[in-house]
């Protein structure tokens, strides 16, 4: 069973994301073996050269893209993105995480994509359904 700490990590999710998050782990946190939270990935923002080494690590945290939650079960990666209402920007983002996830980390056995949410629509449903993308509406 997952032990989950409400403030680990969760400082750049809104409220309303963390009360989310909170449910969604009330209702599937069990499956998970456990979560890593505001994973950055991709390149970020080109820097200089002569950059010091302070500042180009602030700038690569600053802009480079970040998946809210990844779970792990067993050799399953899960890459979670939470919107109260989820658009068609939670779908573009969760498959360009997939992608620069795969990039970054190799390809995981069993890669999952998911949105946690509280609303979405049909045409985002079926967006998601198409992309292979998992919907948990809490």
């Amino acid at each position: 069973m997952v032990t989950f700490y409400k403030n680990e990590r969760l400082k750049h999710l809104l409220p309303a994301e963390v009360r989310l998050w909170t449910k969604f782990i009330g209702i599937h946190g069990a499956y998970f073996d456990r979560f890593e939270f505001d994973v950055h990935v991709g390149e970020g923002m080109e820097v200089d050269p002569a950059w010091p080494a302070n500042i180009v690590v602030a700038v690569y945290a600053l802009t480079a893209k970040r998946i809210d939650v990844v779970g792990y079960r067993g050799e399953e990666v899960w890459l979670f993105e939470i919107k109260p209402d989820a658009g068609i920007t939670a779908a573009n983002q969760v498959n360009a995480y997939e992608a620069l996830y795969v990039r970054q980390f190799g390809k995981p056995v069993t890669l999952y994509k998911a949105i946690v949410t509280e609303r979405i629509n049909r045409d985002e449903r079926w967006l998601c359904k198409e992309s292979g993308i998992r919907i948990y509406v809490v």
